[in-house]
């Protein structure tokens, strides 16, 4: 599955508390996955100057259809903010006829903890 490297935003404080989010978007055919990819990009080129983000990555998994993405928020607030802002709600808006399941979790995670995996991630949304 390629993957992006952890990207840093912030410094991380080992000792403060993070909000943890992993996604998994399926789409409805694997020709679709291209075309979500390319309507990401504005929003990954944000991604640096978003307010309260720590760190992001992503994956694709061309053969499963999916889409991944794990990032690490301040807190509750600028995660909730980032989601209600104009450049996620277009996308969302632009690409949920494509996709046929989508999967959330997020979770508390202490600095020294982050960047999560991969595993810890994948591990959350199949629990769900």
């Amino acid at each position: 599955m390629p993957s992006s490297a952890w990207t840093s935003v912030l410094t991380l404080d080992p000792e403060r508390d993070y909000v943890a989010m992993a996604t998994r978007f399926e789409v409805r055919s694997r020709r679709h996955l291209v075309a979500i990819i390319v309507s990401t990009q504005e929003l990954w080129q944000a991604l640096p100057t978003t307010v309260g983000l720590a760190g992001y990555r992503f994956a694709v998994s061309p053969l499963q259809g999916t889409l991944s993405t794990l990032t690490a928020w301040r807190d509750r607030s600028t995660l909730e903010m980032f989601v209600r802002g104009p450049l996620h709600a277009a996308l969302v808006t632009g690409t949920r006829d494509l996709m046929k399941a989508s999967s959330f979790a997020d979770w508390v995670s202490p600095g020294a903890h982050l960047p999560p995996t991969w595993k810890t991630a994948n591990e959350r949304l199949d629990a769900k």
